[in-house]
C-alpha cells in the first residue's frame, strides 16, 4: 500500500501576512538575523538555516493503528544557506522568492502490504528548484 503526499512544511510553518511580492533585501537587512538553532527574539526577524551544519528534524509517527508512537530526531545538512522570512526564502539574503518556488518537499510513505511484503519506507525528498 503506497501513500503519497506532496507538501511544503516550510510554506505552511512560515505562512504569514506577507504580500504578493517579495520584500526587498534592503528591507530585510534591517531585521535581526537569527541563525539556527538560536531562538528568535520577539517581533520580526530573518531565520537562517546554515549550509553544512546539522539541522535537526523531528519524525513523529503515531495513530490509533499503532501500539505506541515513534518519536525520533534525525539530522540533515543543507548544501547551501537558506534564509527564511515568513513565506519567503533566499539563498543569499538579497534575492527573495516564495519558499515554494525555491525548495520542493515531497513525502512518500510505503507500508508493508500484500503487494510489497518488505519493510515499509518513508522517503522525504527536499529539492532545490532552479530560481
Amino acid at each position: 500500500m503506497k501513500i503519497a503526499a506532496l507538501c511544503f512544511p516550510l510554506t505552511l510553518a512560515l505562512a504569514g501576512c506577507a504580500g504578493l511580492s517579495p520584500p526587498s533585501g534592503e528591507q530585510l537587512k534591517a531585521l535581526p538575523l537569527v541563525v539556527y538553532p538560536d531562538k528568535p527574539p520577539a517581533g520580526d526577524f530573518v531565520y537562517k538555516l546554515p549550509a553544512g551544519r546539522d539541522i535537526d528534524m523531528r519524525m513523529l509517527v503515531d495513530g490509533s493503528a499503532l501500539a505506541g508512537p515513534v518519536d525520533q530526531t534525525l539530522s540533515a545538512r543543507l548544501n547551501r544557506d537558506l534564509y527564511l522570512h515568513k513565506r519567503w526564502a533566499s539563498e543569499d539574503g538579497q534575492h527573495w522568492l516564495r519558499a515554494a518556488d525555491l525548495v520542493a518537499v515531497h513525502l512518500t510513505v510505503t507500508l508493508p502490504s500484500y503487494e510489497t511484503p518488505v519493510p515499509g519506507q518513508m522517503h522525504l525528498a527536499i529539492d532545490r528548484k532552479q530560481p
